[in-house]
């Protein structure tokens, strides 16, 4: 059932991209599931007219839209562990400031 919901949500975001004229990787899940349910009262009252329901979809794809997702330029995420027995070393600076080992893979943490 969440993979159904997942799906339609995820259509609803191509659907606001495309009448937005923007990339779809730019548009937000987080943010259109909650314009989405900001709008389903809305959406859903019986006596509306059609033409009110598309208006209200347009305004449902605007809010979707209307704040796409920044990006980040050099952002990095080192994967290392806090003090867990697995094979990442440990996290001993902060995020910004870690750079992976180059023989990440073959690197095994002892604990201290």
């Amino acid at each position: 059932m969440h993979f159904i919901a997942y799906n339609c949500i995820r259509r609803l975001m191509y659907e606001a991209a495309e009448e937005a004229d923007l990339e779809v990787r730019l548009v937000s899940f987080k943010g259109s599931v909650q314009a989405l349910r900001n709008w389903a009262p809305h959406l859903n009252q019986a006596k509306i007219s059609i033409a009110e329901r598309f208006r209200l979809v347009s305004d449902l794809y605007d809010a979707m839209t209307n704040t796409p997702i920044r990006q980040r330029p050099g952002r990095s995420e080192p994967r290392c562990i806090k003090r867990r027995p697995k094979s990442y070393q440990l996290l001993t600076a902060p995020r910004h400031e870690m750079k992976a080992v180059p023989h990440r893979s073959k690197y095994h943490a002892t604990n201290p």
